[in-house]
């Protein structure tokens, strides 16, 4: 299956605004609750951050370079972003951005990506071969990045690491309609 074009034009600094449902979509099958998170990638509005905080989470954004960070502040216990995917859209950028995130000391990871990231080979000390890769939640409806006539043709997932992971990774599924019930928008 062929993809189309979205009609979309590439955003500088990649500043696509995370919409609150997806959020919510994520938060939704977490089993456990997230106490305060941080968003490296928050460059520019602080949409992630405020659905986090709106959904209740002591969320952070950073405007400074995630990959140079050393470690978090201490009461972060989950990182949860949109990374860049850099400027050839092929997610070098969003690798590295994993590969940094899961060498921080910090109990979970959720990165927000096209559904397919996991099935590129060089991509499966990510995924297959990660002890650490929990799983993924599957967005049912396609996230709309901006307003007007354009129209999204990418499938997204929240992809999931947890450092107390055991067993094989699982999959959920979340949908704007079943967040809109919960009062998210």
């Amino acid at each position: 299956m062929s993809q189309r074009a979205s009609g979309y034009k590439r955003q500088p600094d990649e500043a696509y605004e995370t919409p609150a449902w997806v959020v919510a979509a994520l938060l939704a099958q977490l089993r456990a609750p997230i106490r305060c998170a941080r968003d490296p990638a928050d460059r520019n509005s602080g949409h992630l951050v405020a659905a986090l905080r709106n959904l209740g989470v002591n969320a952070v954004g950073t405007a400074e370079d995630f990959l140079t960070l050393a470690a978090p502040p201490a009461e972060v216990d989950a990182i949860i972003t949109n990374p860049p995917y850099g400027q050839n859209c092929r997610g070098e950028l969003t690798m590295r951005f994993i590969e940094h995130a899961l060498k921080l000391p910090v109990p979970r990871v959720a990165m927000l990506l096209r559904n397919d990231f996991d099935s590129a080979f060089n991509r499966q000390h990510l995924f297959s071969r990660c002890a650490d890769f929990a799983g993924k939640v599957v967005l049912l409806n396609r996230i709309k990045w901006f307003e007007g006539p354009s129209g999204p043709s990418d499938n997204h997932a929240w992809f999931l690491w947890s450092r107390t992971h055991l067993g094989p990774p699982t999959i959920g599924y979340g949908a704007r309609v079943e967040m809109n019930a919960g009062g998210a928008s």
